[in-house]
């Protein structure tokens, strides 16, 4: 992959080194700073909050404030140990990308904490942790959380060259715990769960609480050949509203 190209999606195929998994190791450090992030938004909200006005939709103002604390961390050398430029090249938010196909250059994933992975050249933009935020609560039904979150990682809008993608869930009160999105995951046939020990939703064995983990089908192709196989999704539920 040699010189610029406007179509990166014509580029990535299974041949060449995708989808790029996320080792445990990175995915802890990235969660681990998420709610140390987090953790400093809810000390002082006032202080790191976007005002809730009509241009501000309430989970947009949660992500772009830890976009902001990540990002300065990233270049400031001060964050959470292991969340280093050696790493992780850029923490941004609602970006324009395209989808798997190209037929949509206008995806706008919640947030992308890019890996810097130097061999690559064109591929960069698409390799990192995607992650799709949305507020949940016993209010709400999960119907977004599915619907318009996971599913658009199933369908190749995000993470298509990866084999990992996150969800963040801002819980709401009255809180909705994880286990309850084990329903629409196992109801839901277009989500495609390929269950683990007949789960379709299991605890994902990262240090971290309050999440869990799914693995879904994804019936596409790369454009230039092959399969991208399942992609794990991680569910994090520890980002409860002050």
């Amino acid at each position: 992959m040699i010189g610029p190209h406007g179509s990166p999606a014509k580029l990535i195929s299974n041949h060449e080194g995708f989808p790029v998994a996320v080792s445990r190791n990175v995915l802890s450090v990235v969660i681990a700073a998420l709610q140390a992030a987090w953790q400093i938004i809810c000390a002082n909200p006032d202080t790191h909050l976007a005002p809730p006005t009509e241009g501000n939709p309430e989970e947009d103002r949660y992500t772009d404030a830890l976009c902001e604390i990540l990002s300065y961390w990233l270049y400031n050398g001060s964050g959470p140990i292991g969340f280093t430029a050696d790493v992780f090249e850029s923490v941004e938010r609602g970006l324009n990308l395209s989808n798997y196909s190209s037929t949509v250059i206008n995806k706008q994933p919640d947030l992308v904490i890019r890996l810097a992975n130097a061999p690559l050249v064109n591929a960069r933009r698409y390799v990192g942790i995607f992650a799709e935020t949305k507020v949940v609560s016993k209010k709400k039904s999960l119907t977004a959380y599915t619907k318009d979150g996971v599913a658009r990682f199933i369908r190749g809008d995000y993470a298509w060259a990866m084999q990992d993608g996150v969800m963040i869930a801002y819980r709401k009160k009255p809180l909705r715990e994880v286990s309850t999105l084990a329903v629409p995951l196992e109801s839901d046939a277009d989500l495609v769960v390929t269950p683990e020990n007949d789960e379709h939703l299991i605890q994902s064995g990262l240090a971290i609480p309050a999440q869990g983990k799914s693995t879904h089908q994804r019936n596409w192709q790369y454009q230039k050949g092959g399969a991208p196989g399942t992609i794990r999704l991680w569910h994090l539920w520890a980002f409860d509203i002050p």
